[in-house]
């Protein structure tokens, strides 16, 4: 069933998938590269199945849980892959865990929203940067020198934040949905010319039936 969170272009029922279905999903734009071209100049990230046990907050699950460091990485999404991973167990843990700073429905909502995102990544997408920001009631408290979101009807804003680590290439930091903006609302925006997704070498299969913006 995982193939059709291709198509999907609202929040994923958790009813219909379950998390070994989006990792499968996921798994599919392992190697990816999103290129984006700005007034300022290219930035460049890859998704690798690596970061997919943070983006859908697994460290907030498993931290304080022995051998909880299984769940990070590479083993994390293999864990997540087999099916010995669910929302249950993940719900159960969050809310029993004594150190908490963040809700299940946070979690929640980046399972649900992450699939739509990816989808419309090239093309509804708008970028704002933290970078020359100084007044301290205009930071924002997520990590990250660039955030790609989505505004959505209902209020919520998918988003990734992105690091720069050098002049041209960046890693993810997280993926959140904000849903009062506080995160993008006092940040500086940036015009984006062009986004989309390049393909690994050994992948000439796009990911996606008929998507001419993939290369």
């Amino acid at each position: 069933m995982y193939y059709d969170l291709f198509k999907l272009k609202k929040a994923l029922n958790m009813e219909e998938y379950s998390l070994k279905d989006l990792a499968l999903y996921y798994e599919k734009f392992d190697g990816y590269v999103c290129e984006i071209m700005t007034n300022f100049g290219l930035l460049r990230f890859k998704f690798t199945v690596e970061n997919f046990p943070h983006l859908i907050g697994m460290q907030y699950a498993f931290r304080e849980r022995k051998g909880g460091h299984k769940y990070k990485g590479r083993r994390g999404f293999e864990k997540v892959k087999n099916g010995e991973v669910t929302y249950e167990q993940m719900k159960r843990n969050v809310t029993k865990s004594a150190n908490m700073n963040i809700a299940w429905k946070n979690i929640d909502l980046r399972i649900k929203f992450l699939p739509m995102f990816l989808n419309s990544i090239t093309k509804k997408t708008l970028l704002k940067t933290s970078i020359g920001i100084k007044d301290p009631e205009r930071a924002t408290y997520i990590k990250g020198s660039y955030f790609l979101y989505r505004e959505l009807h209902d209020g919520k804003t998918p988003m990734f934040s992105i690091k720069r680590i050098n002049k041209t290439g960046a890693v993810i930091e997280t993926f959140i949905v904000d849903d009062d903006k506080s995160i993008i609302r006092n940040l500086y925006p940036i015009k984006i010319k062009s986004i989309k997704l390049i393909a690994p070498l050994q992948n000439t299969k796009p990911i996606f039936e008929k998507d001419e913006h993939l290369v």
